[in-house]
């Protein structure tokens, strides 16, 4: 078995692994239920923003030492922060231990990054498409197995809500025991970028003649931080000088942050919509898996249709479902609204990343990119969480009416770019007849 086979292989179990988490689609369920009594308004404003703050915080870190660290120890440690979120959630009982686990979370998402990353670094370019893909269709069957396995564990009254924190606990601890099974990497991306056996020769070197404080290893450290930064630096500027990166990098982090923070609250607004229509019986692992389905789906439809125009009525259509959705006093209205926009949220950040490593040149300059434009997606979803539930403390409904405004938002400005777009081109041409 050739060796890039057998890495993703490995790495792909992992990814599964990690993503079966059946207690994720009923969280707001367990955590409001007799077993822990959060009150919804609690959960909206004490509770989830903790892990989105946490996560922008802790992604900072994450992403500068990932690289650093040769990516094998930051994967493990999302295998060890995920055991510590479910144990903290099925053994303790306060609202304060439920805020640690949030930032736990946070903890477990921002490592994330060195999954998604690590295969850039262990094999050849020319495979990257083709193992990426697999690795996203790993992840994508952990959700799905997750989203059917807890709604019928549910829904046959085979486990409660808390039980299902036990299965994704099992899950956290059978990923973080493969995930040593990976095989090291000894260069980076960035930093350690020298071929692997000059760097094992400079090891084998600097264990037998040099401590390994001395002044030369430390001098070499601070150069290889340096040059690193240098390097990172060039990217970043070489890229985001690019009209079309930056556009559609800014698309990317806004659609990113409007889903992720519409995600996050989803399951309280189904909760107040269910009390509200006396619905007692709960399918959110049903439109989990079936999110997971369509969602494929639209990223597969993302290859194929690449014109520049179709995120203005993406865009539209997703806020009219959240609005929709919302404003429709049946929660089945409401899972169909969530499932449209989140489908259409993979379409959208599928084509965002294939129009803007389109425009990259530098096989490693993707990795960066994609973990910056993650960046400030998160950053906007943090300011937006700030402003609407913890200043302005709207109700759950009026945020998502404004989720939705800011959709339709998102659809006017990149209508208006494409016009102006559109008209600097043509002006351009006629300037070119009118010379030529």
């Amino acid at each position: 078995m050739e060796d890039w086979i057998k890495v993703t292989l490995i790495l792909c179990l992992f990814g599964t692994l990690r993503e079966i988490r059946p207690s994720e689609p009923f969280v707001t369920e367990f955590l409001s239920g007799e077993w822990r009594n959060i009150t919804q308004e609690q959960l909206n404003q004490d509770v989830y923003p903790v892990g989105t703050y946490s996560y922008l915080g802790l992604l900072v870190l994450v992403f500068l030492i990932t690289d650093f660290l040769r990516f094998k120890p930051v994967i493990i440690l999302s295998g060890l922060s995920g055991i510590s979120v479910y144990a903290v959630l099925l053994w303790t009982s306060s609202l304060k231990w439920v805020q640690v686990s949030q930032f736990l979370y946070g903890l477990y998402m921002a490592t994330e990054v060195a999954y998604l990353t690590y295969i850039y670094a262990k094999v050849d370019p020319d495979k990257y498409p083709l193992v990426s893909s697999y690795t996203r269709i790993a992840a994508l069957t952990g959700r799905f197995v997750s989203g059917v396995s807890s709604q019928l564990l549910t829904h046959f009254d085979l486990m409660n809500y808390r039980d299902l924190n036990y299965i994704t606990l099992v899950a956290q601890v059978l990923a973080t025991f493969w995930a040593f099974w990976l095989p090291p990497v000894p260069y980076g991306i960035y930093f350690h970028r020298r071929s692997r056996t000059s760097l094992q020769l400079d090891i084998d070197h600097a264990d037998k003649h040099t401590p390994p404080s001395s002044p030369s290893n430390r001098r070499s450290i601070r150069r290889g931080i340096t040059d690193a930064a240098t390097l990172i630096t060039r990217h970043a500027r070489l890229a985001y000088t690019r009209p079309k990166v930056l556009a559609w990098s800014a698309l990317y982090a806004v659609v990113l942050a409007l889903f992720v923070l519409a995600q996050t609250n989803m399951q309280i607004l189904w909760k107040l919509v269910q009390g509200e229509s006396n619905e007692t019986v709960a399918y959110n692992g049903a439109v989990e898996a079936i999110l997971t389905l369509l969602g494929a789906f639209g990223a597969f439809i993302a290859s194929y249709c690449t014109k520049a125009l179709l995120p203005a009525p993406v865009a539209a259509v997703q806020g009219v479902a959240t609005f929709v959705g919302t404003y429709v006093p049946n929660v089945f209205a409401s899972y169909v609204g969530y499932i449209v926009m989140g489908m259409l949220f993979h379409y959208t950040i599928t084509l965002a990343s294939a129009k803007i490593a389109s425009q990259l040149t530098d096989e490693s300059c993707f990795g960066l990119i994609f973990g910056i434009n993650t960046l400030v997606g998160t950053g906007l979803q943090s300011i937006l969480t700030l402003i609407l539930i913890q200043t302005m403390k709207l109700p759950i409904t009026a945020q998502y009416f404004t989720i939705s405004g800011l959709f339709l938002v998102l659809a006017s400005a990149w209508l208006l770019g494409w016009i102006v777009h559109l008209y600097k081109q043509n002006k351009s041409i006629n300037i070119t007849n009118q010379y030529g």
